[in-house]
């Protein structure tokens, strides 16, 4: 295809040329998918670094990190003096996908400088990302979002120390398998690019450089592309558009389609048939009613997506089309993908929310979660661990109250819906 691929993400299109749209990207070849999981630990290994204090946890990570080809040198010079850091865990229980409204989430993500910045970027270095996006398929405007997203174009890539932070997190919280994979990765990345770990800096989960990418990712879909022999993704532009491209392709990205379309829902429309899995036509969708939310008709198409309202009935509703779901293999933050195509539609020259939030709409809290988990596992609702972290299962499991209680059942756990839950689960 051209440099100049179709872009999917401005919602004043016609929805011919959206149809279009959705043609050439069901044309497209499939990449392999999903994303390979980090090496993580076998469950034996897991539950003996969880069991021990942090100096026998690290020993147990260094013996994996030494059978998977990790060399004794890198690994005790990363592990020298290491401790865990009381930062990290705070941060842990602190995640704004959970504490963070849609309006507030959008509101730190996108701004008008962002939005000025990013459409600097994008004609900055327009021939670069052209040429990228030619050799992967990704749309120049969201490698160019998430970079914005990610690092607020490279002007902050963290400064945690990468290996203490996924260290830190496999010692001493429930994810040992999972970080402890991260650890080894982060050594393999070491030694394989002739680093010190003091130059290895990232976020407090261990996500680095440009892009953030986990240890895991940066070792499975890190690419050379300026050639010089190691994959920089603090330092090299070529590098960062390059990996974060090739990932995203890896995982199932399709070509010149957009991650999500802003639509509008008719008037009495079934709000309990929405989910994150809960997917039709876009043939079906428009026979519900559900029109593109600047009044244009969805296209007679077959392919198939659903329909998120991260802020409840009042707030804006979102087609999730499939590259939303490849979004979401990058952060599994529902608000996080909708920023990403929020702000890529911007750069691109298009508009914003056409719908806004609801003002009044309110976080809950950590202890309100718990609360409403508890409640609703007395009643019978909900069968999970009560965590307090909202995710789709608690979302359903409060739709399910909703029904009972003959509220409009969106799964968002408004005022007046934990209000109602309260009274009925004392």
């Amino acid at each position: 295809m051209s440099d100049h691929a179709p872009r999917a993400a401005i919602p004043s299109r016609s929805a011919l040329a959206l149809l279009s749209l959705l043609a050439v990207a069901g044309c497209a070849a499939q990449a392999e998918s999903p994303t390979p999981s980090p090496t993580n630990s076998p469950p034996a290994a897991a539950a003996a670094i969880q069991g021990a204090d942090f100096g026998a946890c690290l020993a147990n990570i260094r013996r994996m990190a030494l059978a998977q080809g990790v060399s004794a040198a890198v690994a005790d010079n990363a592990f020298a003096g290491l401790t865990p850091d009381p930062k990290v865990l705070d941060l842990d229980g602190r995640q704004p996908e959970f504490s963070l409204t849609l309006g507030r989430y959008l509101g730190n993500a996108i701004s008008a400088e962002r939005i000025a910045k990013g459409r600097q970027m994008l004609a900055r270095h327009n021939t670069l990302l052209r040429a990228v996006e030619r050799d992967y398929g990704v749309q120049a405007e969201y490698l160019v979002s998430f970079w914005g997203l990610e690092s607020g174009y490279g002007s902050f890539v963290g400064d945690f120390s990468v290996v203490r932070s996924v260290a830190t997190l496999a010692c001493r919280t429930r994810r040992a398998g999972f970080f402890a994979g991260e650890t080894v990765q982060a050594l393999r990345i070491l030694g394989a690019n002739h680093l010190q770990p003091a130059q290895m800096k990232g976020s407090w989960a261990g996500a680095m450089g440009n892009t953030q990418f986990m240890p895991s990712t940066f070792t499975a879909h890190g690419v050379d592309r300026d050639g010089d022999g190691r994959v920089d993704l603090w330092n090299s532009l070529p590098d960062v558009f390059a990996s974060s491209a090739n990932f995203l392709s890896k995982v199932g990205w399709r070509r010149g389609q957009a991650s999500h379309e802003e639509v509008t829902l008719p008037q009495g429309f079934a709000y309990d048939k929405i989910d994150l899995n809960e997917e039709r036509t876009l043939r079906e969708w428009r026979g519900l009613g559900v029109r593109l939310a600047n009044g244009g008709a969805l296209p007679d198409s077959a392919e198939r997506a659903a329909i998120a309202l991260p802020a409840g009935h009042r707030g804006p509703a979102f087609l999730m089309l499939p590259n939303f779901k490849v979004v979401m293999t990058w952060n599994r933050s529902v608000l996080y993908a909708i920023s990403v195509g929020a702000l890529a539609r911007q750069i691109a020259g298009g508009p914003g929310l056409i719908r806004e939030p609801p003002a009044e709409d309110q976080p809950i809290g950590r202890e309100a979660a718990l609360d409403m988990q508890g409640r609703l596992q007395r009643l019978g609702l909900y069968g999970e661990e009560v965590d307090g972290m909202i995710g789709p299962k608690s979302r359903a499991s409060l739709r399910a109250f909703q029904i009972r209680a003959g509220l409009v059942a969106d799964g968002h756990p408004s005022a007046e819906t934990l209000g109602r839950l309260r009274a009925a689960s004392p």
